[in-house]
């Protein structure tokens, strides 16, 4: 896996704009968003592509710089009035509407959320749009967060669980400490909501040089992700028969 990463930047690199040159980066923030939890604070819609993966979703691939958590900073929109291409994304577009939804409401394509990625971080990876995306969805597939928080008894189930065994469990999975982002939940409490993850330019996970500072407490509530928490007024129906399920999690409640 790392080897094709490492590749896909590289002949992203070879193809770049010589735009990109004005703005550099140090590494890359791959963000993993759970979508139980942004439905339990949010109202939430089917998108109108259909059922997403009951799963960590895309939030972003973003361009950073910075050497310590003093001076992380975006790098962002470094080449102006960029085209976006939709269908040079026709190949991947099933893995997209999977895992780089978009269920905000009202119901939406979540094809506006991908043009406004690129055109503000895609745009500074060096890479071609394909290329981009293809290297952000490895990434997520390499970072399966949810075999790896299984694996220690760790399920989106309503529990509440120590905020340091969620970074362990990850950890374990991909060798360097994750940040993680909390929201408020059910009954006030702080719930897992998204997963800050370091990459270098050829597709390496790394420690981070800094955290961002989020507040969480020591032990935070994993929220479920179900069908029923799609907002009723959605203009698809909804055929709870046809979520998508990761196998590995699957497997684990046979």
């Amino acid at each position: 896996m790392a080897s094709r990463l490492a590749l896909v930047f590289l002949l992203g690199v070879l193809f770049a704009t010589p735009l990109f040159a004005i703005k550099s980066f140090d590494f890359f923030y791959l963000v993993l968003m759970w979508p139980g939890a942004y439905c339990a604070q949010s109202k939430c819609c089917l998108p109108t592509t259909g059922l997403p993966a009951e799963d960590f979703f895309l939030r972003g691939l973003w361009t950073y710089n910075g050497t310590d958590s003093t001076n992380m900073k975006p790098v962002t929109k470094c080449i102006k009035n960029s085209p976006f291409y939709i269908n040079q994304l026709s190949n991947m577009s099933e893995e997209l509407n999977s895992y780089w939804s978009n269920i905000r409401c009202p119901s939406t394509s979540p094809k506006s959320s991908w043009k406004s990625t690129w055109k503000t971080w895609g745009v500074c990876s060096g890479m071609n749009e394909t290329d981009y995306f293809q290297f952000a969805l490895e990434l997520r597939a390499e970072a399966d967060l949810l075999s790896f928080l299984s694996k220690k008894g760790i399920y989106p189930d309503y529990n509440l669980y120590n905020l340091t065994d969620i970074q362990s469990a990850i950890a374990e999975g991909i060798g360097v400490t994750p940040d993680i982002r909390c929201s408020k939940g059910p009954f006030g409490k702080f719930q897992l909501y998204e997963v800050y993850i370091c990459v270098n330019k050829v597709g390496k996970f790394v420690e981070c040089p800094g955290f961002q500072g989020f507040t969480c407490s020591s032990s935070i509530l994993f929220h479920p992700f179900h069908d029923w928490m799609f907002n009723k007024t959605s203009t698809s129906a909804i055929d709870s028969n046809h979520i998508k399920m990761p196998i590995s999690w699957s497997d684990l409640h046979d």
